[in-house]
């Protein structure tokens, strides 16, 4: 009888210290990140915590603590990481809303923004400033083309775009663009004059954006083009489906582009592979591969961006596009290459500039291989684009 009684006692005293273990294992992390959160020493936090969270001392207040020290040292995709693990678990958190909500617009995620928001009551949402109309911006571009060739004349870009928040999950981006370019070329040419043949170009464009979840949203874009060249009007229809998935440091997506072009059937699927070494807009690369079929014929396409900051205000980006870019997609379909000659190969550099809070300048530079399709000559082609994004 003693025996069995002994027995209990020891069987309880092993719970209590158990118990113990587990709740001090917690509490003393959390304690000692308090320290640090009130301090403010947010490297030390970060280090700190993710140590604790490895020896499985995990907690969404100390999940929330790394997700604010991520914010205020700049690694956002980080501290969207964290508040997302917050919110697993505290879905009602506004503060973890709020601060995720903010995380996603300092890298231009306007759909996982606005979808955090719309957990956020409507006291807390004063305190952003959105628009009454649901715009979320405004886009001007002008280019000009500058080909190396005597029988093309310089090529003109107009473009004008406005972006919708439908909803907090859905969000309309809208272009209207223009293009017009001489062609000359003998046969029909009058040299006397310099009158060729007008290649004349007017589209709409449309994307829808719609957030699933958090970190997953669904795109759809319609594109419609109204060609005259050469006394013929053509009429083209074009149409993308794709989904987007983000996570800590890397976005994907892949998407199929179809329709119409010129009388020519049209497929193309892209592969996107956005990442964030640093969780900001410090540092990016953008990878995209393509396969394009057009009438059944087979191209792949690559195309390599990166960005970065070279000043408060100042962000760069190089790219290069490798492959024939004859009928090629690009930027969700809103740019579509089909012009009269074909594009071989492409790279340039695009400026950022940020004036004030609300307006982004930009002047890109391109320059072009291309392939006269009438003499089967190649030849260089610059091009030159200013344009502004108003923020609303």
């Amino acid at each position: 009888m003693e025996y069995r009684k002994l027995t209990i006692v020891f069987v309880l005293l092993l719970a209590a210290v158990v118990t113990y273990g587990q709740d001090s294992n917690v509490a003393t992390p959390d304690s000692t990140a308090n320290q640090l959160y009130n301090a403010g020493n947010w490297k030390q936090l970060i280090t700190f915590v993710n140590k604790s969270v490895i020896d499985s001392a995990e907690s969404p207040a100390l999940r929330f603590k790394v997700g604010y020290a991520y914010m205020l040292t700049g690694n956002y995709k980080a501290a969207i990481s964290q508040f997302n693990r917050v919110l697993s678990t505290e879905p009602h958190n506004v503060t973890a809303r709020l601060y995720n909500y903010y995380c996603n617009t300092y890298i231009n995620n306007n759909s996982a923004a606005f979808y955090n928001a719309s957990y956020v009551d409507r006291e807390t949402l004063q305190g952003i400033k959105l628009s009454s109309l649901g715009v979320t911006d405004a886009v001007l571009e002008s280019g000009i083309k500058l080909p190396a060739n005597d029988e093309r004349d310089n090529g003109f870009f107009e473009r004008a775009g406005i972006g919708l928040r439908l909803s907090w999950r859905l969000q309309l981006d809208q272009s209207f663009i223009f293009f017009k370019q001489n062609i000359f070329r003998s046969g029909f040419i009058d040299y006397k004059n310099q009158v060729g043949k007008t290649d004349k170009q007017t589209e709409y464009y449309a994307k829808a954006k719609y957030s699933l979840a958090k970190n997953m949203s669904v795109l759809g874009a319609y594109h419609y083009l109204h060609t005259s060249y050469r006394s013929n009007i053509h009429q083209s229809n074009l149409g993308l489906l794709g989904i987007k998935y983000d996570t800590r440091y890397i976005d994907l997506q892949g998407d199929v582009n179809f329709g119409k072009l010129i009388d020519k059937t049209l497929k193309q699927y892209d592969v996107k592979l956005d990442f964030y070494p640093l969780g900001n807009l410090n540092l990016y690369t953008m990878s995209k591969a393509s396969v394009l079929s057009l009438s059944g014929t087979n191209s792949f396409i690559y195309n390599q961006l990166v960005g970065f900051k070279v000043m408060s205000k100042i962000w760069l980006e190089t790219s290069a596009t490798f492959g024939n870019q004859d009928d090629y997609l690009d930027a969700d379909g809103l740019y579509v290459y089909n012009a009269i000659d074909p594009t071989k190969f492409k790279c340039g550099e695009n400026v950022f500039y940020q004036l004030g809070r609300q307006v982004l300048l930009n002047l890109n530079y391109f320059y072009e291989n291309k392939t006269d399709v009438y003499r089967a000559v190649n030849y260089k082609q610059n091009s030159v684009t200013l344009g502004i994004t108003w923020k609303f």
